[in-house]
């Protein structure tokens, strides 16, 4: 493993970045208009509107930019105004509340010497937070255009056609994070969980149209959407909260009556498996919904397009348990499940007596690229899985944060790990 720096950012190479991506348009902003509009953002995510922090998202682009019949699900819906207002912290202020963070955006463009203006509202609907809230719907057209979300009080993120290209937060900017649903490792550490399951399914229950290994790896993705929505959840309620994944079986169990104090402990009935159940029936209704011959992308546009009745209900089916599970997060200390997602308990109480003195934080999905991070600096959300990692190889870690930042903890060759996961 290899330590690497942090990678230098700061507002000019922030502002050369979204100029070059405009350079090439008609009427495209000097940098000096970038730097203001940058400024002027950051200005109106220290305000409040009615006792409410300012959120709002901020699309870059001109108005013929957009066609005048596009809309929701699949495409964006223009509002344009018949007279541009003045872009200003004051305005976004104001605005803020009829652009819903979550439903629309401000529009803003320069005019020729009069610097940035306000010029419509758009709608773009939710399914652009299916990239990281863990929704089935594909997250349609998309906006080709750099975007700035004014997330929180001093925190800015910015994107480019919804790839994120990095934060403004306090005084501190920060590359790209990464998405951790990516990551090898993740894939590895669950592939026995969905591996067994294809196998009990594979004798007679599942149709023919995909290969057993295509099945496994769509049981993955609908895995990794899962604990998206989860986690997800979590971060939008502002509590915070921790999950830990176990072993399977009579291990998972050991380790958590060695380590971990549930307030709540489940019964190990069927009830508890309700993720297993969900996710073979998902998955047997996608091969029934594939023609024969299918491969993986066949599959993977199937789930994320099909209309099907049945496989909409599983979906709600499985998004009540991701806040189920997001519910039980609320209560303080950590939920303990294992890698079949079957609830151990919740309320747990870490008490692992070691401290653990290096950290390590990854910026790259393999975790070859490390750099030392203080521990001292972290909660005791954070620590307490630290500790549980350090004894525990198996075992993996997710921690949001109260301010919504969102980690992955895991032992990796005896070196306890974290690594940053991108957010909206």
């Amino acid at each position: 493993m290899s330590v690497i720096p942090s990678a230098p950012l700061d507002l000019t190479s922030m502002v050369t970045r979204l100029h070059e991506l405009l350079r090439d348009q008609p009427g495209a902003p000097t940098e000096a208009e970038l730097r203001e509009a940058c400024n002027a953002l950051y200005s109106s995510s220290l305000l409040k509107e009615e006792g409410r922090p300012v959120r709002a998202r901020v699309v870059i682009a001109p108005p013929e930019a957009f066609t005048a019949d596009g809309g929701p699900p699949d495409g964006v819906h223009a509002m344009r105004l018949s007279t541009a207002h003045p872009f200003n912290q004051n305005e976004i202020k104001r605005l803020s509340p009829a652009a819903s963070f979550f439903h629309s955006a401000v529009a803003i463009w320069p005019a020729k010497g009069r610097g940035f203006r306000i010029w419509g509202i758009i709608n773009t609907g939710t399914r652009w937070m299916n990239m990281v809230a863990g929704g089935r719907k594909p997250a349609g057209e998309g906006i080709p255009h750099p975007i700035i979300h004014v997330r929180d009080p001093g925190w800015l993120i910015f994107y480019d056609n919804y790839q994120l290209i990095g934060e403004w937060r306090g005084r501190e900017f920060h590359g790209p994070r990464l998405d951790v649903f990516e990551s090898p490792l993740l894939s590895q550490r669950f592939e026995p969980m969905r591996c067994n399951m294809v196998a009990e399914l594979a004798d007679g229950c599942l149709p023919p149209n995909l290969s057993t290994d295509d099945y496994a790896q769509m049981a993955h993705l609908i895995s990794v959407q899962f604990i998206k929505r989860v986690i997800n959840l979590v971060r939008t309620s502002g509590h915070g909260g921790s999950v830990v994944f176990l072993p399977e079986g009579a291990k998972g169990v050991e380790t958590a009556t060695r380590w971990i104090d549930c307030k709540y402990t489940a019964e190990e009935d069927a009830a508890g498996l309700r993720f297993p159940h969900l996710m073979k029936s998902i998955i047997r209704r996608i091969g029934m919904l594939c023609p024969p011959g299918s491969t993986l992308e066949d599959a993977r546009r199937i789930f994320r397009g099909s209309h099907d009745a049945e496989l909409d209900r599983l979906e709600e089916g499985f998004y009540e348990l991701a806040r189920f599970f997001s519910d039980l997060m609320q209560v303080d200390g950590a939920m303990v499940v294992d890698q079949r997602v079957r609830v151990i308990g919740f309320g747990g109480e870490i008490r692992v007596d070691r401290t653990v003195f290096q950290v390590s934080q990854a910026h790259d999905l393999d975790g070859q690229s490390l750099t030392d991070w203080n521990v001292q600096a972290d909660g005791t959300r954070h620590r307490a899985v630290y500790r549980l990692c350090s004894v525990e190889p198996d075992v993996i870690g997710f921690v949001i944060s109260q301010d919504s930042q969102v980690r992955m903890i895991a032992n990796v060759d005896d070196s306890v790990l974290f690594w940053m996961h991108s957010v909206i």
